[in-house]
């Protein structure tokens, strides 16, 4: 896939209906079609789907045919496509910020990025601006491997009392640090406890598109714990 970035579930959806329907009729669906076999809410909120599909390189749209749309014949754009779990939230900055402990929302994302088990592998959603420096902002999702096998340098997610943050990981003689990616001074290195815990190493940050018509599904159960992702 294109740039590293990811499919939101609707995304997907859209695509396996346009490419269905290439396979089997031969011709593209018109956007009320899609509409209404991916339950959109409107048509303005298709196009702005069917734009992403063809920014991230898979599809190519006639602006001036009402069927339109093409697939691109490339295999790095219809590489397997996996859904993973967006998990709670992590604090970039003030570590107060408590886990949301929401895994009640997926993101589609390219099977090349994965480069290990499906299961060790989750997506966390930024909050706060210490990691800017990082290219991290406030908001942005990002992938993570579940391990505790880091180096210093490494940008973690750390498990601190009922808090996740994310910072840079240095390993001193005397104990563990955790710093911000920031040039500004309100953000201060944290030392961790014996009762904080590595969580996972930061993989890539996953860059989607920031409008307000996004479309997200919240439709399976929450996970009550964090501590049940390493179970």
């Amino acid at each position: 896939m294109h740039n590293k970035e990811v499919l939101t579930q609707k995304q997907e959806q859209i695509y396996a209906f346009v490419k269905k329907r290439l396979s089997s009729k031969g011709e593209a669906p018109t956007r009320a079609e899609i509409a209404e076999a991916v339950g959109g809410k409107s048509i303005k909120t298709i196009n702005q789907h069917l734009a992403a599909l063809q920014r991230k390189g898979l599809i190519l749209i006639n602006r001036y045919a009402q069927r339109g749309i093409s697939l691109v014949e490339d295999e790095k754009a219809t590489d397997e496509l996996i859904q993973v779990p967006v998990f709670a939230s992590a604090g970039c900055g003030d570590p107060s910020i408590l886990a949301d402990r929401t895994f009640d929302e997926y993101v589609m994302v390219s099977a090349d990025m994965m480069n290990g088990k499906k299961d060790e592998l989750f997506v966390i959603r930024a909050v706060g601006s210490s990691m800017m420096d990082a290219g991290i902002r406030s908001g942005d999702l990002v992938l993570v491997r579940k391990t505790d096998d880091v180096r210093t340098g490494d940008k973690v997610v750390a498990i601190i009392e009922d808090t996740a943050v994310i910072k840079k990981i240095e390993f001193m003689e005397k104990g563990i640090i955790l710093r911000p990616m920031s040039t500004d001074p309100q953000y201060r290195a944290i030392i961790l406890k014996d009762d904080s815990k590595i969580f996972g190493k930061v993989i890539e940050v996953l860059k989607m598109e920031r409008t307000s018509e996004f479309e997200y599904h919240y439709d399976n159960p929450k996970v009550d714990n964090i501590e049940d992702l390493y179970d």
